[in-house]
Protein backbone atom coordinates (compact mmCIF):
# COMPACT_ATOMS: atom_id res chain seq x y z
CA UNK A 1 0.00 0.00 0.00
CA UNK A 2 1.29 3.69 -0.63
CA UNK A 3 -0.55 4.68 2.44
CA UNK A 4 -1.46 3.13 5.73
CA UNK A 5 -4.58 1.89 6.80
CA UNK A 6 -7.06 4.64 7.44
CA UNK A 7 -5.12 7.47 6.17
CA UNK A 8 -6.45 9.36 2.60
CA UNK A 9 -3.76 9.50 -0.26
CA UNK A 10 -5.82 13.51 -1.22
CA UNK A 11 -6.89 16.13 1.03
CA UNK A 12 -9.24 18.86 0.22
CA UNK A 13 -7.51 21.79 -0.83
CA UNK A 14 -4.55 20.43 -1.86
CA UNK A 15 -2.75 20.90 -4.82
CA UNK A 16 -2.67 18.74 -8.41
CA UNK A 17 -0.08 19.63 -11.32
CA UNK A 18 -2.23 18.76 -14.94
CA UNK A 19 0.19 18.07 -18.23
CA UNK A 20 -1.61 18.26 -21.44
CA UNK A 21 0.30 16.83 -24.67
CA UNK A 22 -1.44 18.24 -27.93
CA UNK A 23 1.16 16.40 -30.12
CA UNK A 24 4.52 14.86 -29.01
CA UNK A 25 6.61 17.81 -30.84
CA UNK A 26 5.54 20.88 -28.90
CA UNK A 27 6.24 21.65 -24.99
CA UNK A 28 3.61 19.99 -22.81
CA UNK A 29 0.80 22.64 -21.35
CA UNK A 30 0.68 23.12 -17.91
CA UNK A 31 -2.09 23.51 -15.70
CA UNK A 32 -2.20 23.82 -11.64
CA UNK A 33 -5.78 23.20 -9.89
CA UNK A 34 -6.96 22.01 -6.58
CA UNK A 35 -8.64 18.54 -5.22
CA UNK A 36 -11.93 19.75 -4.13
CA UNK A 37 -13.50 16.54 -3.16
CA UNK A 38 -12.54 12.41 -4.09
CA UNK A 39 -14.00 9.25 -4.00
CA UNK A 40 -11.91 5.86 -4.72
CA UNK A 41 -12.23 6.17 -8.35
CA UNK A 42 -13.20 9.72 -9.27
CA UNK A 43 -11.47 13.26 -8.04
CA UNK A 44 -13.36 16.82 -8.26
CA UNK A 45 -11.14 19.53 -8.82
CA UNK A 46 -11.99 23.49 -9.66
CA UNK A 47 -11.21 24.75 -12.76
CA UNK A 48 -7.62 24.45 -14.02
CA UNK A 49 -5.65 27.50 -14.39
CA UNK A 50 -2.84 27.95 -17.53
CA UNK A 51 0.37 28.32 -15.20
CA UNK A 52 1.93 30.58 -18.09
CA UNK A 53 -1.46 32.52 -18.78
CA UNK A 54 -2.99 32.61 -15.53
CA UNK A 55 -5.97 32.03 -17.28
CA UNK A 56 -9.16 29.33 -16.01
CA UNK A 57 -9.23 26.73 -19.03
CA UNK A 58 -12.31 24.38 -19.65
CA UNK A 59 -11.81 21.66 -21.39
CA UNK A 60 -14.60 18.62 -22.67
CA UNK A 61 -15.38 15.24 -21.80
CA UNK A 62 -12.10 12.98 -22.69
CA UNK A 63 -9.46 15.33 -22.50
CA UNK A 64 -6.58 13.43 -20.87
CA UNK A 65 -3.95 14.54 -18.67
CA UNK A 66 -0.72 13.38 -16.59
CA UNK A 67 -1.95 14.67 -13.59
CA UNK A 68 0.89 15.02 -10.46
CA UNK A 69 0.67 15.62 -6.53
CA UNK A 70 2.85 16.05 -3.93
CA UNK A 71 2.24 13.21 -0.66
CA UNK A 72 2.88 14.23 2.73
CA UNK A 73 6.09 11.30 2.69
CA UNK A 74 7.66 13.68 0.53
CA UNK A 75 7.28 11.66 -2.61
CA UNK A 76 5.27 12.79 -6.10
CA UNK A 77 2.97 10.69 -7.11
CA UNK A 78 1.42 10.98 -11.16
CA UNK A 79 -1.63 9.17 -12.50
CA UNK A 80 -3.09 9.57 -16.03
CA UNK A 81 -6.51 11.33 -15.80
CA UNK A 82 -9.01 12.29 -17.99
CA UNK A 83 -12.25 14.63 -17.72
CA UNK A 84 -15.19 12.43 -17.21
CA UNK A 85 -17.79 15.11 -16.56
CA UNK A 86 -18.35 18.62 -15.42
CA UNK A 87 -20.71 19.12 -12.19
CA UNK A 88 -21.57 21.22 -9.20
CA UNK A 89 -20.16 21.42 -5.31
CA UNK A 90 -20.54 24.93 -4.12
CA UNK A 91 -18.29 25.90 -7.26
CA UNK A 92 -17.72 24.53 -10.95
CA UNK A 93 -15.67 21.40 -10.84
CA UNK A 94 -14.69 18.75 -12.99
CA UNK A 95 -14.79 15.70 -12.28
CA UNK A 96 -11.34 13.29 -13.52
CA UNK A 97 -10.49 9.92 -13.41
CA UNK A 98 -8.60 8.10 -10.70
CA UNK A 99 -7.21 4.74 -11.89
CA UNK A 100 -6.75 3.81 -8.06
CA UNK A 101 -3.73 3.77 -5.40
CA UNK A 102 -2.10 0.50 -6.98
CA UNK A 103 -1.70 2.87 -9.80
CA UNK A 104 0.22 5.68 -8.89
CA UNK A 105 3.76 6.06 -10.23
CA UNK A 106 6.18 7.25 -7.26
CA UNK A 107 8.23 9.60 -8.69
CA UNK A 108 9.90 11.17 -5.27
CA UNK A 109 11.41 8.39 -2.74
CA UNK A 110 12.87 9.77 0.57
CA UNK A 111 16.22 9.09 -0.82
CA UNK A 112 15.74 12.34 -2.96
CA UNK A 113 16.39 11.72 -6.28
CA UNK A 114 19.26 14.15 -7.77
CA UNK A 115 18.82 15.89 -11.10
CA UNK A 116 21.47 17.56 -13.25
CA UNK A 117 20.04 21.26 -13.20
CA UNK A 118 21.90 25.20 -13.20
CA UNK A 119 19.80 27.66 -10.48
CA UNK A 120 21.37 30.36 -8.91
CA UNK A 121 22.95 30.03 -5.78
CA UNK A 122 24.40 32.17 -3.06
CA UNK A 123 26.98 31.47 -0.85
CA UNK A 124 28.79 33.06 2.63
CA UNK A 125 30.48 30.92 5.12
CA UNK A 126 29.34 31.53 8.89
CA UNK A 127 32.23 34.06 9.59
CA UNK A 128 31.36 36.00 6.85
CA UNK A 129 35.10 36.05 5.50
CA UNK A 130 33.56 34.52 1.83
CA UNK A 131 30.82 35.30 -0.30
CA UNK A 132 30.33 34.17 -3.75
CA UNK A 133 27.61 33.47 -6.15
CA UNK A 134 27.74 30.46 -8.46
CA UNK A 135 25.18 28.06 -10.32
CA UNK A 136 24.63 23.74 -9.09
CA UNK A 137 25.71 21.38 -10.95
CA UNK A 138 22.92 18.71 -9.66
CA UNK A 139 20.18 19.19 -6.89
CA UNK A 140 18.10 17.10 -4.59
CA UNK A 141 16.22 17.08 -1.23
CA UNK A 142 19.24 16.22 0.69
CA UNK A 143 22.09 18.60 -0.87
CA UNK A 144 23.81 19.69 -4.13
CA UNK A 145 26.84 20.60 -6.13
CA UNK A 146 28.04 23.72 -7.21
CA UNK A 147 30.64 24.66 -9.52
CA UNK A 148 33.64 26.86 -6.95
CA UNK A 149 34.48 30.19 -8.15
CA UNK A 150 38.22 30.74 -9.09
CA UNK A 151 40.03 31.89 -6.00
CA UNK A 152 37.70 30.10 -3.57
CA UNK A 153 38.43 27.26 -1.93
CA UNK A 154 35.89 25.03 0.05
CA UNK A 155 37.12 22.67 2.37
CA UNK A 156 35.19 19.78 3.96
CA UNK A 157 33.40 20.12 6.87
CA UNK A 158 33.15 23.85 6.29
CA UNK A 159 29.60 25.38 7.51
CA UNK A 160 28.12 27.23 4.99
CA UNK A 161 24.93 29.84 4.77
CA UNK A 162 22.49 29.15 1.62
CA UNK A 163 20.26 30.44 -0.37
CA UNK A 164 19.01 28.69 -3.55
CA UNK A 165 16.88 30.42 -6.11
CA UNK A 166 13.67 27.94 -7.68
CA UNK A 167 12.19 28.72 -10.82
CA UNK A 168 9.08 26.87 -10.51
CA UNK A 169 6.80 25.73 -13.21
CA UNK A 170 4.40 27.52 -13.05
CA UNK A 171 6.31 30.47 -12.51
CA UNK A 172 7.13 31.39 -8.91
CA UNK A 173 10.04 31.64 -7.67
CA UNK A 174 10.76 30.01 -4.04
CA UNK A 175 14.09 31.09 -2.52
CA UNK A 176 15.33 28.11 -0.54
CA UNK A 177 17.42 29.16 2.71
CA UNK A 178 19.53 26.90 4.45
CA UNK A 179 22.85 25.71 6.30
CA UNK A 180 25.22 23.57 4.43
CA UNK A 181 27.85 21.43 5.32
CA UNK A 182 30.89 20.89 2.75
CA UNK A 183 31.02 17.11 2.03
CA UNK A 184 34.24 17.03 -0.74
CA UNK A 185 35.54 18.80 -3.62
CA UNK A 186 36.98 17.29 -7.07
CA UNK A 187 38.46 18.26 -9.89
CA UNK A 188 36.01 17.91 -13.09
CA UNK A 189 37.24 16.11 -16.04
CA UNK A 190 38.45 17.54 -19.15
CA UNK A 191 38.12 20.85 -17.06
CA UNK A 192 39.92 23.04 -14.45
CA UNK A 193 36.41 23.43 -12.20
CA UNK A 194 35.78 21.76 -9.18
CA UNK A 195 32.55 21.04 -8.07
CA UNK A 196 31.83 20.85 -4.52
CA UNK A 197 28.96 18.34 -2.84
CA UNK A 198 26.95 19.98 0.26
CA UNK A 199 24.54 18.17 2.48
CA UNK A 200 21.85 20.27 3.45
CA UNK A 201 21.96 21.07 7.42
CA UNK A 202 18.44 21.76 9.09
CA UNK A 203 17.03 22.37 5.72
CA UNK A 204 12.77 23.50 6.73
CA UNK A 205 10.71 20.85 5.45
CA UNK A 206 8.61 22.92 3.79
CA UNK A 207 11.41 24.23 1.99
CA UNK A 208 12.56 20.88 1.37
CA UNK A 209 9.27 20.15 -0.13
CA UNK A 210 9.68 22.86 -2.76
CA UNK A 211 13.28 21.44 -3.54
CA UNK A 212 11.52 17.84 -3.79
CA UNK A 213 8.98 19.73 -6.14
CA UNK A 214 11.11 21.01 -8.60
CA UNK A 215 13.15 18.14 -8.94
CA UNK A 216 10.36 16.27 -9.90
CA UNK A 217 9.60 18.89 -12.45
CA UNK A 218 13.19 19.32 -14.04
CA UNK A 219 12.76 15.20 -13.78
CA UNK A 220 9.51 14.60 -15.51
CA UNK A 221 10.88 17.27 -18.49
CA UNK A 222 13.69 15.05 -19.03
CA UNK A 223 11.77 12.03 -19.51
CA UNK A 224 9.61 14.05 -21.94
CA UNK A 225 12.09 15.26 -24.21
CA UNK A 226 13.62 11.06 -24.36
CA UNK A 227 10.37 10.69 -25.48
CA UNK A 228 10.57 12.58 -28.46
Amino acid sequence: MLVKEGEKMFKAGEPLTLELHRNKQEEAEKYKSKIVDFSHSHVFIDYPVKMNTQKTAFFFEGTQFQASFLGEDGSVYWFETEVLARKKKNIPVLMVSFPGEEELVRIQRREYVRVDTAVDVAVNTNNNKTKFTTVTRDLSGGGMAIYEPEKISLSPDLMLDITVVLPMNDGDYHYMESSGKVVRSSMLKGSNKKSVSIEFINLNEKMRQYVIQYCFEQQMQMRKQKRL
